[in-house]
């Protein structure tokens, strides 16, 4: 059993590190994904690139970013022959965040079904709620 944990976690860094290292969430600010037991954390920086025009952090990188860190919680329980891809997506922006803020995300699980998972998403920056989202991702084979 202790083989299929070493297995395991070294799957999951495999998985993980394309997200962390993919050039469009480098450019957005990401600065760090976690992944563990059904639970994702992403932290953000609300740089140049990340803001609006009226210089506040954009609600279309909180939306996309949302959506990663749901993906990202979700992977440390598919197996390896197992993926995800967004189903549908409700986001509600609660306030503005200004630039050089830090900004995590927190992701967990709510059910997870045959080939459905239903995961919440919080953002918070400063300790303030910014945002909320529920995601449901459609679980694929990837045989």
């Amino acid at each position: 059993m202790a083989l299929l944990v070493v297995e395991y976690t070294s799957g999951m860094s495999d998985r993980i590190e394309p997200i962390k290292n993919l050039p469009l969430h480098i450019s957005l600010g990401v600065q760090d994904i976690q992944s563990k037991d059904g639970f994702g954390t992403l932290i953000a920086l609300a740089h140049q690139q990340a803001l609006n025009p009226a210089g506040l952090y954009h609600g279309g990188v909180i939306y996309m970013l949302c959506d990663v860190c749901a993906y990202s919680g979700l992977l440390s329980v598919l197996t390896v022959k197992e993926d995800a891809v967004t189903h549908d997506i409700h986001i509600s922006v609660l306030r503005p965040v200004t630039e050089g803020s830090e900004v995590v995300y927190r992701s967990t699980i709510v059910k997870r079904g045959r080939s459905l998972c239903f995961i919440d998403v919080e953002a918070t920056s400063s300790g303030k709620l910014i945002a909320t989202a529920r995601v449901t991702k459609s679980i694929i084979s990837t045989i």
